[in-house]
């Protein structure tokens, strides 16, 4: 490799925790959409890029999410199901961060909510084990504008060869890897484990 990776940079729902994304937002939107064409649904609603950039509450990202596609459904129908989106950590995932961390920084960057946020921080499993937990929210963009990617490297004060950045959506992943970080797509401990040996990554 050109760089020794240094920074290794985790999406959350599907490569950390696991979720039922796909299911759960096809039923708020009325439709079965297919799993790429979603991630790009969801990152062109504005409802959406506001509630996980910050910048509205649970109560009125429902209500606009609503209004934007024009849902025959309730805004206590919306939250339940986006509740439930989020479901336990994938197992091993705590042991498999807890052997990278003495050799990597680890961080996170990860499109998400206030609601969620603050679930995952009361469960206290792996957020503990981030040395930065960045978020949609704490950069005030999403995934996959490049310009995330620029604050993250400036955040990590170092090279993007130096970041390996495993998240399950192909866009995302494409993104960073046109910014020159190394990126792969993943679903989970097992993908991670897999692709480290590509980049000289070693379990500690």
């Amino acid at each position: 490799m050109s760089a020794t990776i240094k920074h290794l940079v985790f999406d959350m729902g599907g490569v950390l925790v696991q979720i039922d994304w796909h299911n759960q937002v096809s039923k708020i939107l009325g439709e079965d959409i297919p799993f790429e064409q979603i991630h790009a649904r969801w990152a062109n609603s504005k409802a959406a890029t506001d509630f996980e950039e910050g910048n509205i509450s649970f109560d009125e990202f429902a209500q606009q999410l609503i209004a934007e596609n024009n849902l025959n459904t309730s805004e206590a129908e919306v939250k339940a199901a986006f509740r439930a989106i989020l479901l336990d950590d994938f197992p091993g995932i705590v042991e498999l961060l807890q052997q990278l961390k003495p050799n990597y920084t680890l961080s996170l960057l990860s499109n998400t909510n206030s609601f969620h946020w603050e679930i995952l921080n009361q469960r206290n499993s792996f957020i503990p084990l981030l040395d930065n937990p960045f978020t949609s929210m704490d950069f005030g963009v999403m995934k996959p504008d490049p310009e995330i990617y620029r604050k993250l490297v400036s955040a990590l004060n170092c090279e993007p060869q130096e970041i390996l950045f495993f998240d399950d959506g192909v866009k995302n992943v494409t993104a960073a890897r046109e910014l020159g970080l190394n990126a792969e797509q993943v679903f989970g401990p097992d993908d991670i484990k897999a692709v480290l040996p590509k980049y000289g990554v070693q379990l500690g």
